[in-house]
């Protein structure tokens, strides 16, 4: 067996938000969108690349809390420029959790928040 790819989906109440952030910080395109119950984006450059939403209410979220489990996400992105990405999201009027700085361990990296409160570690290798 051999895995193709895996598609973070995540909740959202605000598909628009979703979608105009993830697009404008990442360069990312839709490649489904059904304003029902579904928005899927990709990096043009590697169809892989896939980050989902869907609605709070959807059945794939039922009965999730805290307490159930797989509750708390942190959503890593790699970019190869993570300078331009902190500038970007500043632009952008992003909330920034942490600021950008270089960790021990090669990595550089900050957080931002996305429109539905998920916390993003954009970062690059150093």
């Amino acid at each position: 067996m051999n895995v193709i790819r895996i598609v973070p989906n995540l909740s959202s109440a605000d598909f628009v938000a979703s979608r105009d952030f993830y697009a404008a910080m990442f360069d990312l395109v839709v490649s489904v969108e059904n304003d029902d119950w579904y928005v899927q984006l990709m990096a043009e450059s590697n169809r892989t690349l896939n980050i989902g939403f869907l609605k709070p209410d959807h059945e794939l979220f039922a009965g999730r809390t805290a307490s159930s489990g797989a509750y708390g996400v942190v959503l890593t992105i790699h970019v190869d420029d993570v300078d331009e990405a902190y500038e970007r999201a500043k632009r952008l009027g992003a909330e920034i959790a942490a600021e950008i700085r270089n960790e021990d361990y090669g990595q550089r990296h900050f957080l931002v928040v996305d429109p539905n409160g998920l916390v993003l570690n954009v970062m690059s290798a150093i």
